[in-house]
């Protein structure tokens, strides 16, 4: 049975899912067969077929496991461009978390490694009174944490590790995401502060349109693999 990772963020549209695809892409090219899950996607467009699309798990999908159905990847598709459980109200949707927990277990029995992306941060709700936190909670998942390298960063990264460790969650590993390209004085000034909140967990810094994935964080991966 293979391992599995609960993919969170400082915030929402941090590059969770532009994170994702690179890992796992570098992760297929050491061999490793990996699954993406991006258990429910809200702010979904409308498909050709009438229905929300769920466009990041899409680029998971195709990313990562180009065979795979949609359906596969995205168990709820939500237009409404909320939270989840704002979304899944809004739209007459009951999440079953019961549903996604099997998903993921059944997704690690078929592969080494099944990257689980959130929605936003690791509080972010699934249902009302059940979040990403507690997902990674029940089903032992240690969390991968991506951080946009930007101004607020900083205080945002300590909340979140400080509130995955007082939970008693496995903080896996932290990755500062540069999005965007444009200049500034605190991101170039970020990563000796991300390092030192994340200690031996901060796994590097990925570049604004980085085609493949950082050698150093994929070494750094590794490396937090038990044995």
């Amino acid at each position: 049975m293979g391992r599995a990772i609960l993919v969170t963020a400082t915030d929402t549209g941090a590059g969770k899912t532009f994170v994702s695809c690179l890992l796992g892409e570098a992760m297929r090219r050491k061999g490793f067969s990996v699954r993406p899950l991006k258990p429910v996607e809200s702010g979904c467009e409308t498909g050709a077929d009438g229905a929300p699309f769920p466009g990041d798990a899409s680029s998971l999908r195709d990313a990562i496991a180009p065979d795979l159905p949609l359906s596969a990847v995205c168990l709820y598709s939500l237009a409404a461009p909320l939270s989840p459980h704002l979304a899944a109200r809004a739209e007459g949707v009951t999440i079953e978390p019961g549903r996604i927990r099997s998903a993921i277990e059944g997704a690690a029995e078929a592969s080494d490694l099944v990257l689980v992306e959130g929605a936003g941060g690791i509080a972010v709700e699934i249902r009302e009174g059940y979040s990403f936190a507690d997902l990674a909670r029940d089903v032992r998942l240690p969390v991968l944490v991506v951080a946009e390298n930007r101004l607020g960063v900083l205080n945002h990264l300590a909340l979140t590790v400080h509130f995955l460790r007082s939970g008693g969650l496995s903080l896996f590993g932290v990755v500062l995401n540069d999005r965007t390209r444009d200049p500034s004085p605190a991101r170039e000034r970020n990563e000796a502060e991300v390092r030192r909140i994340a200690g031996d967990r901060y796994l590097g810094r990925v570049p604004h349109g980085a085609r493949v994935l950082p050698e150093g964080i994929l070494s750094g991966v590794f490396g937090l693999f038990p044995p």
